[in-house]
């Protein structure tokens, strides 16, 4: 980052520490702003990072939070910036935001909006408003739905509408399917537990044919920073969350321009992000899904690049002069290690192409693991040795709420 880097009195709350939060957090201290870091688990990998100047352990998934928030900002002498990083207290955030506007600052679209942005079964009306094109997209939820798919292309996709936490605690992410007898058997075996089921042709390509535009809107709407990159590998692949992405040099204005007509065309404002795929043999542009009123698991990879939105979204809520930002001169990489190995471990036991991880000689980061803050690296990878790990990340956590008081 090439802003200077100065010290805050107002601190920013980030609520949801998993590994964006980390980034969020990262982000924001390189700028010298103080990060309350919430979250329901003092055990957590990302709660042990240097840059958190104060540890609140809260049920971020119900409504817990909000009395939680409210007494944490008596506490503090000023209205602090309030940033969701996941979706279900943005959602809680979002939706009890009259309680909340006295004691915080933030940025938030329209309820309706929020909602919208979380649910894939009302991503057509967005694509077309912003000119997009969507995956050939079919909701179903009973038979007659079901029946209306035999005309799709194979493989497609299936996938919940939102991140319903029933559906989670049972069944995947999302599957990928290669036949319309699965397909049948899966669905009528989700249905009883969950039943707003998405199901979308599969656009060829691999996971480095994603791009996304992730960028921070002011109440009005203005565009204050934006940043446009592309992933390298998601776990699982095809599927899942972001392993390892880069900057985009190549499509960086054609992005950027879908991004600004949807999200400006819905009335989007605060953090916000939209993931679109690259057909490898067309080079159309389809909509895959848009992430509003937060921000996204590789935020940090913008500010590892030159642009902190983290920070601009701080300094555009309390009405301080927006940063300087320079884009690095060569693409930064971010990388979640340990997903990005299984990953490459899966696509070659599948013969399928795997990109490499420095790209036009820039360098690598590692999304956990850094010199100057190790803890969450360390103990994130401890996390995969349970005997060992939680016995440790416990004792962890209890000698620094010792050390705290």
């Amino acid at each position: 980052m090439t802003a200077s880097r100065q010290r805050h009195a107002v601190p920013a709350v980030v609520v949801g520490m998993h590994l964006g939060g980390l980034g969020v957090t990262r982000s924001l201290a390189a700028a010298g702003v103080p990060v309350i870091a919430v979250h329901d688990s003092a055990e957590a990998p990302e709660m042990a990072s240097r840059r958190i100047s104060r540890r609140i352990v809260l049920p971020i998934r119900t409504q817990g939070l909000i009395d939680g928030l409210l007494e944490l900002a008596r506490e503090l002498p000023e209205r602090p910036v309030l940033i969701a990083t996941v979706r279900l207290p943005l959602l809680l955030i979002s939706e009890y935001r009259a309680r909340l506007e006295e004691a915080y600052r933030f940025v938030l679209p329209p309820h309706a909006v929020v909602q919208d942005g979380e649910n894939k079964e009302r991503l057509l009306p967005m694509a077309e408003r912003a000119g997009l094109q969507l995956p050939r997209t079919l909701v179903l939820k009973d038979e007659t739905a079901l029946a209306s798919a035999a005309g799709f292309r194979y493989p497609v996709i299936l996938k919940p509408a939102d991140n319903d936490p029933a559906y989670m605690r049972r069944f995947k992410k999302a599957y990928i399917l290669e036949a319309p007898e699965v397909l049948t058997t899966l669905v009528r075996s989700i249905w009883p537990y969950y039943q707003d089921l998405v199901l979308q042709e599969w656009i060829p390509g691999g996971d480095d044919h994603l791009y996304f535009c992730l960028q921070y809107r002011s109440a009005a709407g203005e565009v204050r920073g934006s940043f446009v990159g592309r992933k390298l590998y998601s776990w699982p692949p095809g599927k899942g969350a972001t392993a390892a992405c880069t900057a985009d040099h190549q499509y960086t204005g054609e992005v950027r321009a879908v991004t600004d007509a949807l999200l400006g065309g819905i009335g989007a404002n605060g953090f916000g992000s939209i993931e679109l795929k690259r057909h490898r043999h067309t080079g159309e542009l389809f909509l895959i899904e848009p992430t509003v009123g937060r921000t996204d698991q590789q935020e940090e990879v913008a500010m590892l690049n030159g642009i902190n939105l983290p920070y601009i979204g701080y300094c555009d809520q309390l009405g301080l002069p927006l940063p300087d930002m320079r884009p690095a001169e060569r693409p930064q990489t971010w990388v979640n290690p340990i997903a990005t190995r299984w990953a490459r471990q899966q696509l070659r036991a599948q013969g399928e192409p795997r990109p490499g991880l420095r790209v036009g000689g820039g360098a690598v980061h590692d999304a956990y693991f850094r010199l100057t803050d190790p803890a969450p690296g360390v103990l994130g990878r401890l996390a995969l040795m349970p005997r060992i790990g939680r016995p440790l990340r416990r004792s962890y956590a209890f000698m620094r709420r010792l050390a705290v008081r």
